[in-house]
Order: structure tokens, then C-alpha cells, then sequence
């Protein structure tokens, strides 16, 4: 008997452990591994039915919540055919390195055939895109732009600055009436984000260069967007740098009149907070600063990639094929918030009435945001760097602002 009970034992902590280190999963299919996992894995496995139901190829969804675990587990599958078929991961260096050991299939061909059919922004694709070719798909798509508060610009008479000087006094405006015109959020990262705001209203090729090595961060053009950058610090456009949830807070309660964030943070205003989007706060897109160009949008996706060694790899570019239908991604949007595609329709009209906005590309260029463009090492300094600046934002911290990245630059582009 003891003998029994001890086997039974066993059978439950491996059941156990098994369901703790890879979530819960659908009974059929390509096997789908996320760091995505929690409430996603439901979601991902009903999107996976309607596939089914729709007769496309199915996945199996394998959720896990602790990231570390997560990348362990992938990092040691991809160099054999056991390896999941489709798998979550991150864009920027960390997808460099998969397709530097050449562990992901090239998506190009997809992208033109299915993908950019269904919806897909084709601007996405420059998040993935290595040496000329497409490594990923997205499984969710951030685009950010500038929350406002309808109150306080309704209360003072303010519109939506279609130009950069009507942004400018739009700040003077309610900086006069003593309210801060941008909140900011105190994250070590989040420093970089009106930096690249502001290259990408000056000049976007400025902002594609420096991210992609061609151009110096000592260039004088540079210089010129940082002197902007100091004298708005100066006038005292920029509240006082707090925790992500006061900042929400602060502009919720008129505190701050506007935030830069991912257009999702909606959500978070409706539940949390009581804001109801398109009546009390709208969003709009920083002004270009010259008048034939193009407003810049920039995102944050997270890709999906296929693994190139596994054995379901072919069945995993089909299931990708049918991913982005929009009878699939209308669960997404409806369950999750999260829209990928211009087909689906959201009854949010601040996030999804963005999305749509930003796949007019008469109007905007879409961007991938600086974190994800630039190499890593480069990031770890800058946003050091530009918060020194932020804090202290004198001449001579302009130049040892610049020159410090750029060293961090010269060591990454060499």
C-alpha cells in the first residue's frame, strides 16, 4: 500500500510541475509557446478553434508567466526538431541573434501573400526586418502617441496642434494656468521617449540614422534637437518625473494634461479610472516641425517566430497564414484589447480608432521606437545619459550627453 501511495505521489508533483513550468495548453495542433501566459493562453487556444473551425491548421498553446524559465526553455529547444513550431520572443537584438545562428525562418514571402492581406500594418515589418529580410510576425502591436485630457483643453480653448509651434502653445497655454502640460513617468527606461518624439518630428531620417549607425549622435543636427529638448525642460513643460500609476493618476484628475504612451493604456483609464475614451481623453500624433512631412508613429511589437529546425515548421507558417484572418484576431480585440490588423473593429475609439489611423500611410510613417531600434548596449547608456540630462539640462551636459552615447555607439557599430 505504501509502495502505492508513493508512485501515486510522485505521478501528481511531476503532473504538477509539468503544468506550473508550461501552462495550460489546447489538445491538438503546432505547438505555440509563449512567455505571454496567464488569461492569453485561453484566448490564444479560442483563436486556435476558430482556425480549426475555419479549416486552417491549429496549435497547441504552451503559456508560461516566469521569463526566464521561458527563454531557458526555448534557448535549449531551437538546435533540434523537437522545438516548438511557433514561439513568442522579443524584437531587436535578441531576434537578431536567433537569425545570426540561423534558428528562425525568413517570413518575407508570407508577409506580401497573407499577413499584409488580412490587415497587417506593412510598416510592422521594419521591427523584424535583419539584413533585408522579414524573421517574425507580431503577435501584439503598441502604437504610441499623446493622450490628452479633454477637460482641461476644452477648458482653455485648446485644439489639437497640427503644426509643431501650435504644440508649443499649447504647453505655454496651460503652463500659464499652472498645469503641467506633459506628465512624465519615472521608469530608468522611459527616459528616451520624448527624445525620440522629438528627432522623429525634426527629421526622421535623423532619428533612422542614429539607430542604425549611419549618422553620430555628435552630428549637429543633434545638437539642434537637443537644444529644443532644453529649452522645453526649461520652460517647465515636463511635470515632475513620478511612478507610472501616478502619472496616470495626475492625468486623470487634471493634474497633467497630457501623457506619452502605447494607445492600450486606454483600457487602463476606462477601468481604473472611470475615463471614458474619445469623451474625456482623446489622442493625438506629435506635429511634424516641417510642413511636407509625414507625422511619425512609433510602435513596440512582439513577435512570433518560427523555428527552423523543427519538424513542425512548415505546419507552423500555415497556421500563421490563417493567424491574421479577421474573424481570429476579433477575439483577440474583444478578449484582449489587442489589435493587430485594420479589420477588426474595436469599441474603443481611442485605441482602436489609432490603430486605423496609423495604417494611413499618406499621412504617417510608422517607426519602431528606440528601445527596440537600437542595440541594447547603446540603450543602457542613453537612457542613463538622458536623464542626467533631463535632471540637469545645461550646454555642457548637451555635449557630454551626446559624446557619452556615441562612445556607447562607436563600440556597437564597429
Amino acid at each position: 500500500m505504501k509502495k502505492i501511495i508513493s508512485i501515486s505521489c510522485i505521478i501528481t508533483v511531476l503532473m504538477l510541475l509539468a503544468s506550473c513550468g508550461g501552462g495550460d495548453s489546447s489538445s491538438s495542433g503546432v505547438e505555440f509557446y509563449t512567455d505571454k501566459g496567464g488569461e492569453n493562453v485561453g484566448i490564444l487556444n479560442s483563436m486556435s478553434d476558430k482556425i480549426k473551425d475555419d479549416g486552417g491548421v491549429g496549435y497547441k498553446t504552451v503559456g508560461y508567466t516566469e521569463v526566464t524559465a521561458y527563454e531557458t526553455t526555448i534557448q535549449q529547444s531551437l538546435d533540434s526538431e523537437k522545438a516548438p513550431g511557433l514561439f513568442t520572443w522579443w524584437s531587436g537584438d535578441k531576434l537578431k541573434k536567433l537569425v545570426d545562428n540561423d534558428l528562425v525562418v525568413d517570413l518575407s514571402k508570407e508577409w506580401k501573400a497573407y499577413y499584409e492581406k488580412e490587415g497587417v500594418n506593412p510598416g510592422l515589418a521594419d521591427a523584424f526586418t535583419i539584413d533585408g529580410k522579414v524573421y517574425a510576425a507580431p503577435f501584439s502591436v503598441l502604437y504610441n502617441g499623446i493622450l490628452y485630457n479633454k477637460h482641461l483643453f476644452d477648458k482653455y480653448n485648446l485644439k489639437i496642434p497640427e503644426t509643431w509651434d501650435d504644440f508649443i502653445k499649447v504647453c505655454d497655454t496651460l503652463k500659464a494656468n499652472k498645469i503641467d502640460p506633459i506628465g512624465l513617468k519615472n521608469d530608468p527606461w522611459a527616459s528616451f521617449l520624448w527624445f525620440q518624439t522629438l528627432i522623429a518630428s525634426y527629421n526622421p531620417d535623423l532619428y533612422v540614422g542614429l539607430t542604425n549607425g549611419t549618422i553620430k549622435y555628435t552630428d549637429p543636427e543633434m545638437k539642434k534637437v537637443m537644444k529644443m529638448w532644453q529649452k522645453m525642460i526649461k520652460k517647465g513643460y515636463f511635470g515632475e518625473p513620478v511612478d507610472p500609476a501616478s502619472q496616470v493618476k495626475m492625468f486623470s484628475t487634471d493634474k497633467s494634461a497630457m501623457i506619452y504612451e502605447p494607445t492600450v493604456t486606454s483600457t487602463t483609464l476606462k477601468k481604473e479610472y472611470n475615463m471614458e475614451p474619445g469623451k474625456d481623453f482623446d489622442v493625438f500624433v506629435a506635429p511634424s516641425m516641417t510642413a511636407d512631412q509625414k507625422k511619425v508613429i512609433f510602435f513596440e511589437a512582439a513577435p512570433i517566430v518560427v523555428s527552423k529546425k523543427s519538424k513542425q515548421s512548415a505546419d507552423a507558417k500555415k497556421v500563421l497564414q490563417s493567424f491574421y484572418k479577421k474573424d481570429v484576431q476579433q477575439i483577440f480585440v474583444d478578449e484582449a484589447g489587442v489589435i493587430n490588423t485594420n479589420k477588426t473593429k474595436s469599441d474603443d475609439p481611442v485605441n482602436g480608432g489609432f490603430v486605423k489611423e496609423a495604417a494611413d500611410t499618406n499621412k504617417y510613417s510608422v517607426m519602431v521606437r528606440y528601445y527596440e531600434a537600437t542595440p541594447i548596449e547603446v540603450v543602457n547608456v542613453a537612457t542613463d545619459e538622458l536623464w542626467k540630462f533631463f535632471y540637469s539640462p545645461t550646454d555642457a551636459m548637451i555635449d557630454d550627453t551626446l559624446n557619452t552615447i556615441q562612445k556607447a555607439a562607436d563600440k556597437a557599430f564597429k
